[in-house]
């Protein structure tokens, strides 16, 4: 299984450094975080860079990046937010350099009203934002979420039975469904149908509240994890290490530190299945 780790983890890193770094240490896929906050965010990082970043990250032998597009996608009527996910759409095909899809994964946003009374609402958001998609050519991948109402692989499968859009598919994070309850590989097997992405943190709930840490630093059966990736043909896609900024806004967080222990981890657990 190839390995991927996301600049989500990085926001306090030049881009044009973190890629080498992240290859050398002996990963293979790579995504790229657009949030606010991040150096590679359209607002700032303008098309001359974005097609410099590509240019490196084909010559390090990546695949073209998956992006994480963090958009509020029930915000879409506030033009600003629209405006922004266009520039991110944009920047996600101007980065795209072979024949795989330009994906962009993103939860559902802090707009998204409770599930019980607004999944309709979430549902046509999601639609619209898939639309979008396909006007750029580019497949979303949306983000179950623990701590919110959309937070469990029935919701997610749901979710998909509901749209049917071919621009509309899973990113398969295990932590937010592992966090909330649910089983490794029940969820696995109910989102595997719908899945174009894999994402893996660690973490549990402590007095209600959400705590995250890094794979392989938790109580994940990560063997197991991988194993009904391969069970339910998913095999073929890059597994992405990914680290909350609760960890990586700390003021002693190690980053380069981090990512050898998510690569660790997760190749040393795929030693075992």
């Amino acid at each position: 299984m190839k390995l991927g780790y996301s600049t989500y983890a990085l926001s306090m890193v030049d881009p044009f450094e973190a890629l080498p770094k992240i290859r050398e240490i002996g990963y293979e896929a790579i995504e790229i975080a657009m949030g606010d906050i991040w150096p590679t965010s359209p607002d700032n990082f303008k098309p001359p860079q974005q097609i410099k970043l590509a240019a490196l990250s084909k010559s390090l032998g990546f695949p073209s990046a998956i992006f994480f597009g963090n958009i509020d996608v029930c915000a879409l009527d506030d033009q600003r937010e629209m405006d922004k996910t266009l520039a991110k759409l944009r920047m996600a095909g101007r980065m795209h350099y072979d024949d795989s899809p330009i994906l962009m994964t993103t939860t559902a946003g802090h707009s998204a009203p409770a599930w019980d009374t607004g999944k309709e609402q979430i549902k046509d958001a999601f639609l619209r934002l898939a639309d979008l998609a396909a006007d750029h050519n580019a497949i979303i991948a949306i983000e179950p979420h623990a701590g919110t109402d959309f937070e469990t692989p029935e919701k997610a499968a749901w979710m998909m039975e509901q749209t049917k859009h071919p621009n509309l598919t899973l990113d398969l994070d295990i932590s937010h469904f592992y966090v909330e309850g649910a089983e490794v590989a029940h969820s696995v097997e109910t989102c595997a149908p719908y899945s174009s992405m894999v994402h893996i943190k660690d973490g549990e709930k402590v007095d209600g509240k959400v705590q995250y840490c890094l794979p392989g630093a938790g109580t994940i059966d990560i063997p197991l994890f991988l194993r009904s990736l391969r069970e339910n043909d998913l095999g073929n896609l890059p597994d992405f290490a990914e680290v909350s900024v609760q960890q990586s806004l700390q003021p002693d967080y190690d980053p380069w530190g981090t990512a050898t222990f998510c690569f660790d981890a997760l190749r040393n657990a795929e030693k075992s299945v």
